[in-house]
């Protein structure tokens, strides 16, 4: 199994200039990534929901070719999980809103990854670790790019 967990800050204070976000702005994003994930995850092409739920929903994306069923549930507020079981992997994906030990928002993607078949090799890789580390970084900058976008959009459509 590969176990990844990458945690960035929400608002970077390096960042001159950077739009602030909330808590509830970086919850309705997440709420948005998981009823269509395609501005935020590079690769994927594709995302259908399938069943709506009180606490989740059900989803079939493509992300490189590969068609995918996902069952997605909500802590709300806080975290959104994602899960696959089938005959190429089981995963488990958390995106979960946090705080640092200044009280900064933070947001970590963890992701946990068991794959089947001619795959089951890459749980013991490390080089197929790294690539997932790598890419878990990239989908959690371009989440927050993305909700700050939203953000603006909003904003700029209240002002006007």
């Amino acid at each position: 199994m590969i176990h990844v967990e990458v945690t960035q800050p929400v608002n970077d204070q390096s960042q001159a200039g950077q739009d602030v976000l909330d808590r509830d702005e970086v919850w309705a994003g997440l709420r948005s990534k998981a009823e269509n994930a395609v501005p935020f995850v590079v690769g994927m092409s594709e995302c259908t929901v399938l069943e709506r739920r009180q606490d989740g929903l059900v989803r079939e994306v493509v992300v490189r070719g590969e068609r995918i069923r996902e069952d997605v549930s909500f802590q709300e507020g806080q975290r959104v999980s994602f899960h696959r079981r089938d005959d190429r992997a089981t995963w488990v994906i958390h995106n979960e809103i946090g705080e640092d030990e200044s009280g900064g928002l933070t947001l970590t993607f963890a992701n946990e990854v068991l794959f089947h078949g001619q795959a089951a090799g890459a749980d013991h890789d490390s080089e197929a670790a790294e690539r997932m580390r790598v890419s878990t970084l990239q989908v959690v900058q371009n989440t927050l790019e993305v909700i700050r976008g939203m953000s603006a959009a909003r904003a700029a459509e209240h002002a006007g």
